[in-house]
């Protein structure tokens, strides 16, 4: 009789064990290129563009709702031909709720399966204006209910301004997931602002395991301190490398910077993250252009197995 117990613990032990660490295993991380990373040379030679990411080792790609000139089909045919899965889009917030029937509709002929909110604008930050900052949350959380019901998932990608505390001490990127649904808006966490703004990010990703699909992965170097203001955007708004008041700020590829890369890796295969986008805003103070990074980044990657 122990010994039928012990079995049909050991069963059990292993049954439990079949957890999201190995059904990852099995599937992979999937692996895309943010194309914002090469904004400038996509509105020089769209085609080309795409064209030298396939070639860099990069199979799927998330936009930024961009084509220049291009339509969502044209886009998709293009993509299509180069063997490129869009598998993502950034859609401003304005455009999502001033029209979200036709977003739903371009994203279904681009084929995403994720539509992305990437930015909030200053005067709706947790930092600066709370109220306005919920009301947004909320209308984020409308849009995402029709996106669900479309079959495409909705996903909110950080910066470092989310992770300010709202007047009752609320963390700003705790409060956008906490009223909302799991099954209307994901997480797209950025590893690179998360880390800046100073949290621990492979405890993130633990902390919103089975709600994150999406990570962007990028690296930075930071030298001393950027500002006063610590909802400041060095590097994005002024669109270079950021001179603080006492240091300075550069985005890396992967594998060039501070992160702590490996560790983000290792916990990202256990909590149901299906993709790895990776993105650089700007290319280093000494890229000889912007597909350096990229480059270099996926380098990284086939090192690590996963490109």
């Amino acid at each position: 009789m122990k010994k039928i117990l012990l079995f049909a613990s050991l069963v059990l032990a292993m049954i439990s064990g079949v957890s999201c660490k190995n059904a990852k295993e099995d599937e992979g991380l999937r692996v895309g290129l943010q194309m914002y990373s090469l904004r400038y040379d996509l509105e020089k030679d769209f085609e080309g563009t795409l064209k030298k990411v396939r070639d860099l080792g990069y199979t799927a790609v998330e936009f930024y709702n961009e084509y220049y000139g291009r339509t969502p089909a044209e886009v998709r045919r293009l993509c299509d031909d180069l063997g490129i899965k869009i598998f993502s889009n950034h859609v401003p917030f304005a455009v999502m709720v001033s029209d979200i029937d036709q977003v739903i509709k371009d994203s279904k002929v681009l084929g995403v399966e994720y539509i992305a909110f990437p930015y909030m604008e200053n005067e709706s930050r947790p930092g600066v204006d709370p109220v306005k900052f919920k009301e947004t949350v909320a209308k984020i959380g409308e849009a995402g209910a029709k996106v669900r019901k479309a079959g495409i998932g909705m996903l909110y990608h950080n910066h470092d301004f989310e992770f300010a505390a709202l007047p009752d001490g609320t963390i700003g990127h705790d409060y956008i997931f906490s009223s909302t649904k799991p099954s209307d808006v994901q997480v797209e966490l950025d590893v690179c602002w998360a880390d800046f703004a100073g949290f621990n990010v492979p405890d993130l990703v633990k902390k919103y395991a089975g709600r994150i699909p999406v990570l962007h992965m990028k690296d930075y170097y930071l030298e001393g301190k950027l500002s006063s203001d610590p909802y400041a955007l060095i590097g994005i708004a002024k669109e270079e490398s950021g001179e603080g008041e006492t240091g300075k700020f550069e985005f890396r590829p992967l594998g060039d910077g501070v992160m702590d890369l490996k560790a983000i890796l290792d916990i990202a295969k256990d909590c149901g993250v299906k993709w790895l986008c990776v993105e650089q805003d700007n290319p280093t103070s000494i890229a000889k252009d912007a597909f350096e990074g990229p480059a270099r980044s996926a380098g990284y990657l086939k090192k690590a197995g996963l490109l």
